[in-house]
């Protein structure tokens, strides 16, 4: 579990998904737009680290 806490991905997530819900539920003034612009950046990053694990996993196990 600590691993996770120590996540760089794992905290990006939280941050964006906090971002959506602050911005809905307390109405902050982030037009949809760019808070969509942001959560596609959030997850492309979240998809690039995934990948580039994926590939250091596989080059560690040979």
């Amino acid at each position: 579990m600590q691993a996770k806490l120590k996540s760089r991905k794992f905290w990006v997530a939280v941050v964006g998904a906090v971002l959506v819900v602050l911005n809905q539920g307390l109405d902050l003034g982030v037009n949809e737009e760019a808070v969509g612009n942001f959560a596609n950046i959030i997850i492309g990053y979240l998809i690039a680290e995934g990948a580039a694990d994926a590939v250091g996993s596989l080059r560690r196990s040979k």
